[in-house]
């Protein structure tokens, strides 16, 4: 099984918990899962503590760092300051397998993706789990866009599996990257995934994407790792890895105990590192303002305080 990252420096936290949390999970009767990182900046040293961590799960395993030109998203809006979303964009362009499990570095797996692997994806060139019906979605331009319907779902990008010939041959990427010069997208290269590939991908099941900042999802996200039976996604800004994230992330007990299996589980966010990252504009501060407040919340529901929370069905 071939699982792609997309990453720079700036989430080696991250990454350690995603990839581990995967492997873990992954069933002992799969093929060898393979990491493929794809980044412009990570070094042989951060493979190298990467594969500690990998390894100390005694499960067969390949790592391979691959390395992509930046200079290919010129003028293109960052994301919290990096380009590193836009690589996955291009991965099916030069990435010579049959298909892959693309996954943000964000997330922390509880659930077994291997069946992914053979999931029959006919014609489609790639399968996603739906964050909304396009009437519900936030992204309001593409959802107007594709017609605003009550059913047809809009896709969150942070999990995907990728079908590499039906990628190339229906042209994803360079018409993906035409709706990103176009186009102003809130949601940058999800948005033109949204609108390139409508129509044509498959839904996954729900519990291949589950989205921490929805409080629909608090019920699942309060119980205990290893009782979840979820890939979580840390979508908002602070990521648990973010300056004090310690203090402000609403799930970062959730994810801190699958950093301490790892080989960064010294990390803190205060340490001077390539992660930390201060609040700087009036966007990061209001990020900070809802995740305290949500962090606040979410505690209280979770250990029986709050029987009701604005958000969350009862």
């Amino acid at each position: 099984m071939n699982i792609v990252f997309c990453v720079d420096r700036s989430v080696l936290p991250g990454l350690h918990v995603a990839a581990y949390s995967l492997l873990e999970h992954i069933s002992p009767t799969a093929a060898q899962t393979r990491f493929h990182v794809f980044s412009d900046d990570l070094n042989e040293s951060d493979l190298a503590l990467l594969r500690q961590t990998l390894a100390s799960l005694n499960k067969p395993f390949a790592l391979e760092l691959r390395r992509v030109d930046v200079a290919l998203f010129a003028g293109f809006p960052p994301l919290n300051g990096s380009c590193a979303a836009y690589y996955r964009l291009v991965v099916p362009q030069v990435f010579d397998v049959e298909r892959f499990l693309y996954v943000d570095a964000d997330t922390l797996c509880d659930v077994d993706v291997s069946g992914l692997n053979t999931l029959d994806l006919g014609q489609s060139p790639a399968g996603l789990v739906p964050e909304a019906t396009l009437a519900g979605a936030v992204d309001r331009f593409v959802a107007e866009q594709l017609g605003n319907s009550p059913v047809e779902p809009y896709y969150n990008s942070g999990v995907i599996v990728v079908n590499v010939a039906e990628w190339r041959r229906q042209r994803v990427t360079e018409r993906a990257i035409e709706c990103l010069t176009k186009f102003h997208l809130n949601y940058w290269d999800q948005s033109a995934l949204n609108l390139v590939l409508h129509g044509s991908a498959i839904s996954l099941d729900g519990r291949f994407n589950c989205i921490a900042n929805m409080r629909k999802n608090w019920p699942t996200l309060a119980r205990l790792h290893g009782k979840i039976n979820t890939l979580v996604h840390f979508v908002d800004y602070p990521k648990p890895w973010d300056f004090l994230g310690e203090l402000v992330h609403p799930q970062y007990d959730l994810w801190r105990s699958v950093l301490d299996r790892t080989a960064m589980k010294h990390f803190r966010s205060w340490h001077v590192t390539t992660s930390r990252k201060f609040p700087k504009t009036r966007k990061a501060w209001s990020g900070y303002k809802k995740a305290l407040k949500d962090r606040l919340l979410f505690a209280g529901y979770s250990h029986g305080r709050f029987k009701r929370v604005k958000g969350l069905e009862q």
